[in-house]
């Protein structure tokens, strides 16, 4: 399996298609008329023949990649999101399609709208993605961020329909602190990410039904599309 999948896909009116791709927070949102890719680390460029933005949500190893990073730029002539620290060490990719943004500013790539939030997680100035579609489906991408109490604002601001939440591998996550991500930003589908294991993947999912039964986890495999609403 690979990014042939989703890429290949016509997403209809009203819905979205989105993949997580590798074992951090890599993933694609496809809307009818755009293409999102999150924090591209372990693909091939030859496997991205299209994006209309790729999103670095902050300067770690296993979210952002320059050497990758600029080829998929040039590639697809793709305006990059991400922050300050970062836009400094992407300095050959043209002015007008780097665009550096701190928690609180808003940009529009097409008809897609990303806000920026911040990110409880090491780093400089990392950042999380609210993903508001054409069709007003609404993406919370929280890359690696622990929960903060600030997410329960997000989740009453914005409704999402999606949250992406991180169960493993990055400091201080766990399935526990996903479930309180969920739980803070409310959204009506929590996707688990960022692990290289299928248990917390699992034990995540269990935590909330039995906590927050509301909210709806989906457990992807990797390059397994979804599509939004089912």
């Amino acid at each position: 399996m690979s990014l042939r999948n989703i890429m290949g896909l016509t997403v209809p009116k009203g819905r979205v298609a989105l993949t997580w791709f590798n074992e951090y927070s890599g993933t694609v949102i496809r809307t009818p008329t755009s293409t999102l890719i999150f924090d591209p680390v372990g693909i091939r460029s030859s496997d991205v023949p299209r994006a209309d933005a790729i999103v670095i949500t902050h300067e770690h190893h296993d979210h952002f990649g320059g050497g990758l990073t600029g080829d998929l730029q040039r590639q697809t002539g793709a305006t990059i999101v991400t922050t300050p620290f970062v836009a400094e060490q992407l300095r050959a990719v043209p002015s007008e399609k780097l665009k550096a943004l701190r928690a609180g500013e808003t940009i529009t790539i097409g008809n897609v709208r990303l806000d920026t939030m911040p990110s409880d997680h090491p780093g400089n100035q990392p950042l999380t993605f609210m993903v508001t579609t054409e069709g007003s489906i609404r993406i919370y991408h929280s890359s690696d961020s622990r929960p903060f109490s600030g997410m329960k604002k997000i989740g009453e601001k914005y409704k999402p329909d999606i949250a992406f939440c991180t169960v493993d591998i990055a400091p201080g996550t766990s399935p526990r602190s996903g479930a309180e991500v969920a739980k803070l930003i409310q959204p009506k589908i929590a996707i688990p990410y960022h692990t290289d294991r299928g248990s917390p993947l699992q034990e995540f999912a269990a935590i909330l039904k039995r906590e927050a039964p509301q909210i709806t986890a989906k457990i992807l495999q990797r390059f397994e599309v979804y599509r939004y609403p089912e």
